[in-house]
Parts: C-alpha cells; sequence; structure tokens
C-alpha cells in the first residue's frame, strides 16, 4: 500500500506556529537557499511525525517521545521507510532548530545528548569502462528529441559532476564555448567549479543549445521548466528542472546501459562525483586537481579519498622506507648482470635520494653516480691476487 505523502496543511497550530519560527530564524541567520529549503521542507516532516506519536505541541515533547520518534525513524512507522543514520541525523538537527527558534529549553537538554550511530561511509563508483559506455549510450538518446535533456544531464555529470541542485539550475552563461570549458559557483558552499569540456561533447552541447532555446526560459536555463511534463506535485514554481526530475533522467540512462551483456552498477547519483574524483587519481592527479572540478575544500576531498587509491607519494615514501626489501636487477652496473641486489644496498646512493639530506658523504668516500665498486665478497681469481 503507497505511504502518505507529508502535506504542511495538516499541522497543528503550535506545529505550524513553530515552524514559521524556524524558517524567519533560518532567513535572520541568512542561511544559503540550500539550507532554507531543506528547513522549509524537513520542518513538515518533523512536526507530522511527532503528531503521529499525538504531541502536538512542540513544548509537550518527552524525552521517551523523542526516543520514540528516533526509533520510528529507523523502524520506518511514518511516512517514509527506514531511514538510514545520516538522514536521521538530519532531522534531529532540524528538530534542535525548531527547539532554538521555539527557546524551549527543557526538551533541548535531552536532544542534545543525542549522539548518531558511526556509520561508515562507503565510495561507490563506476568504472571507466563502466562510464565510457554510459557516454555513448547517452550520445545514443540525444539523437531522439523527447530524451534530450536526460542525455544532456548525463553529459554534464560525466564532464564536471556537479551537485544534483546545482545541475537543475545550470545556467548556458557557466559555458566559454571559445576556450572550451565550464565554470560556476557552487551553490552549498560558493566555491568556483571548472572544468574542461572533452571536444567530443562540444558539437552535442551547442546543438541541444540550439534546440533547447526554441523552448520559454531555453535562453537561460539548460533544462527550462517548460521543457517538463508537469506532474502537479510541485507547490512552489521554478523557473527550471527539480531535483527529483534529473535524478529521474541520471537513473535513466543508468538503467537502459549494458556492459558485456550486463546493466553497469546501479549508483545513486551522488557516485558522479565519486566516480570522477577516483578517475583523476587513478591518473595521478592531485586532491586540488579534484577540489577545482567538484567544488570541494582540498581537506575534504583528502579526506573522503586519500585512503582509496595509493599515490605517487606514497609509493615514495613506501620505497624510501622499505629500501632494503625491494632488489633490483645490476644491468647497467659494473656488477655482473646476473646479480640481483637489494635496493639501497648502497647507503650513500639511499641517503643521497632523501629529501632530508644534502647528499652523503661518509669517512671512506663519496658515491660517485655511475661508478659502483665491486662488492667485497665477489672476488675473482686475477682480482685476489
Amino acid at each position: 500500500m503507497a505511504r502518505k505523502s507529508y502535506d504542511e496543511s495538516e499541522l497543528k497550530t503550535a506545529w505550524r506556529e513553530n515552524r514559521e519560527a524556524t524558517m524567519k530564524r533560518s532567513e535572520s541567520r541568512n542561511n544559503s537557499r540550500g539550507s532554507r529549503d531543506n528547513i522549509r521542507r524537513m520542518t513538515v516532516y518533523v512536526s507530522s511525525d511527532f503528531q503521529q506519536l499525538e504531541v502536538f505541541d512542540p513544548a509537550d515533547i518527552t524525552e521517551q517521545n523523542f526516543l520514540d520518534w528516533i526509533q520510528g525513524m529507523r523502524d520506518g512507522n511514518f511516512r517514509t521507510s527506514k531511514l538510514s543514520s545520516k538522514t536521521i541525523q538530519k532531522r534531529v538537527e532540524i528538530l534542535r532548530a525548531m527547539l532554538r527558534a521555539g527557546g524551549l529549553k527543557k526538551q533541548m537538554e535531552f536532544v542534545e545528548l543525542w549522539k548518531p550511530d558511526r556509520e561508515i561511509k562507503e565510495i561507490r563508483y563506476w568504472s571507466i569502462e563502466e562510464t565510457e559506455v554510459m557516454d555513448n549510450r547517452a550520445l545514443e538518446m540525444f539523437e531522439i528529441e523527447r530524451l534530450r535533456p536526460r542525455a544532456m544531464a548525463h553529459l554534464i555529470h560525466s564532464i564536471m559532476a556537479p551537485r544534483i541542485s546545482d545541475s537543475a539550475a545550470f545556467h548556458w552563461k557557466y559555458f566559454n564555448f571559445s576556450e572550451g570549458f565550464i565554470q560556476f559557483r557552487a551553490t552549498k558552499n560558493g566555491k568556483i567549479c571548472s572544468q574542461f569540456i572533452q571536444e567530443r561533447f562540444l558539437p552535442v552541447i551547442l546543438r541541444y543549445r540550439d534546440w533547447v532555446m526554441q523552448f520559454k526560459g531555453g535562453d537561460e536555463y539548460l533544462f527550462p521548466v517548460s521543457i517538463l511534463q508537469s506532474s502537479g506535485s510541485v507547490k512552489r514554481t521554478l523557473p527550471h528542472a527539480t531535483d527529483k526530475s534529473i535524478r529521474k533522467w541520471l537513473a535513466h540512462v543508468r538503467d537502459s546501459t549494458t556492459l558485456h551483456g550486463e546493466n553497469v552498477q546501479k549508483l545513486p547519483s551522488h557516485s558522479y562525483r565519486h566516480t570522477l574524483a577516483m578517475r583523476y587519481l587513478a591518473n595521478g592527479c592531485t586532491f586540488e586537481n579534484i577540489a577545482m572540478v567538484l567544488g570541494d575544500d582540498i581537506a575534504t576531498v583528502h579526506k573522503h579519498y586519500s585512503e582509496l587509491i595509493p599515490n605517487d607519494a606514497q609509493r615514495i615514501a613506501f620505497e624510501q622506507a622499505h629500501a632494503l626489501s625491494c632488489v633490483i636487477s645490476s644491468e647497467g652496473t659494473a656488477q655482473p648482470e646476473w646479480l640481483k641486489r637489494k635496493r639501497g644496498s648502497n647507503p650513500a646512493r639511499a641517503y643521497r635520494g632523501s629529501g632530508m639530506n644534502g647528499g652523503f658523504k661518509s669517512k671512506s668516500g663519496v658515491d660517485v653516480g655511475g661508478f659502483e665498486p665491486p662488492a667485497s665478497w665477489l672476488q675473482t681469481r686475477y682480482s685476489s691476487n
């Protein structure tokens, strides 16, 4: 049976007034548009859940009511299925905002004590091969006029993987076609996102621009609301596509793509960002390169991806720390070619390569590049005389 959707008109007076105070406080704090939108939506969820628990005024919330609410979200007892720890954490943060707006210190005392479950964030991404076949599938879909917005949504995400909310409101002014790159400021954190456009995608994007400009708003947005079929479920009028529409389009490309006769991984739309980041790392790019494309802080990129793939710096560090464990050939030295040596068996050479030393000089002599004296134990009948 279908679950009943949330509706703000169902809120009782006390919850409705508290919700309005919370939104007003968010506006006074000059929160971002995204944060204000989250408060607008999620205060309805929180209020409705507590009303289902027969708490009709936020001032009446008891500690047991709060715990029942947490468990109800875990078990899927409200109007949604079971919620993840991350989603529950976000809703608790909304409740805290509502309690602050209402000046409800008694309730804040026990709500502030709550800590979310520790959840290991899994980085899931498509392989390069999967990404390529998805790109090809999108190019095929582009030739079908009604599927062009879906194809274009995928290509934009394949190129630079913006956040969904930024994709929905993507502007043509972000493009510099003469230089072949895209640049815009992320809504979430104000960071500049910059990326070059693959040459094979440029003519497709230009064709799409010519096509979408025939629709109202198409001269400004890539996905103007005029190209959408109205579902009647959107209460707030937008000049462009919704986040939900973008996710739906991306899922269509993903689900209609096969590789070696099997569907590509059924990953969420956020995995476009992980996929692009891992592609950069696998090819020796820096965290700075990734941060510039994704519009994240370098520290955030490092936190999420540094442990997933060894980079050149880690390889160098390993070889310096474990030099004697690496056996190498003697080819190109004064030693016989059949002789296998441990890397670093010449301490002078090992130390000279260290960034902590400006070369190494021993009392017995100086290591000269290009000459290595025979090992003391390797004697011939001539050299022993």
